[in-house]
């Protein structure tokens, strides 16, 4: 099992795995060499594949133990919600949480973002959260960083025009990494006149937002569209 920044709060924790049926309605667990080899085998990323409706689809990228994404589940049940993660244990914790609140309008996937690129249809995404993503700080894992050239390529294809990234992190070497790259990117614009914004309030907050906020770490916050 892969050791995320997040995943390592649940290390100590006892979790109950949901039911069966909870997990079956919530969770799709899906294998990276699947992925590869056969994305054709597996629906889009779509409202339509994935709820069997036309609401709005908003994705939160490394969702954790979901608390964000279902507080926005729980707050606009008219719009469908995606959550992904490598960690079974944050995903089982997330599926517990969707289940206990009775959501109809959220799902998770395991499997590393990544390998899901395939499965993204153009103008599908209204919002994408990627929050306190893993900065593989080691020099050899930085070609594992998720925010790169190619997130942003493959997000501009996904995105409605209009459609918003948000990016949360605590970690102020990745932070100026990615608002360098954003900044060079003229099919984006941000959606505020700061160069970036420090803090983030949303009504729920996450797990790994409340511990590292309680160490005294800065949020740095950046949001920005997609050019109509």
């Amino acid at each position: 099992m892969v050791m995320t920044r997040k995943s390592f709060l649940l290390r100590n924790v006892r979790l109950t795995p949901p039911d069966e049926q909870t997990t079956r309605y919530y969770l799709m667990h899906w294998h990276a060499g699947d992925l590869y080899h056969r994305p054709e085998a597996f629906p889009k990323i779509t409202s339509q594949e994935l709820f069997g409706n036309d609401r709005p689809l908003e994705l939160e990228v490394g969702c954790g133990t979901g608390e964000f994404l279902c507080a926005l589940a729980a707050r606009h049940p008219d719009v469908n919600f995606v959550g992904t993660d490598v960690n079974l244990k944050s995903l089982y914790a997330a599926v517990n949480t969707a289940g206990a609140m009775a959501l109809h309008n959220i799902r998770f996937i395991k499997a590393p973002m990544q390998y899901l690129y395939p499965l993204l249809a153009p103008d599908s995404l209204w919002v994408v959260y990627v929050h306190f993503p893993d900065p593989c700080l080691k020099p050899k894992y930085r070609k594992r960083r998720l925010l790169n050239r190619t997130f942003l390529d493959r997000m501009h294809y996904a995105l409605v025009p209009g459609g918003k990234i948000s990016i949360v992190t605590d970690n102020n070497d990745l932070f100026a990494e990615v608002l360098d790259m954003v900044e060079g990117d003229p099919r984006f614009e941000k959606t505020h006149r700061e160069r970036y914004l420090v803090g983030f309030e949303p009504e729920v907050k996450s797990r790994y937002q409340l511990y590292w906020e309680k160490h005294g770490a800065t949020i740095y916050r950046l949001e920005i569209r997609k050019r109509a």
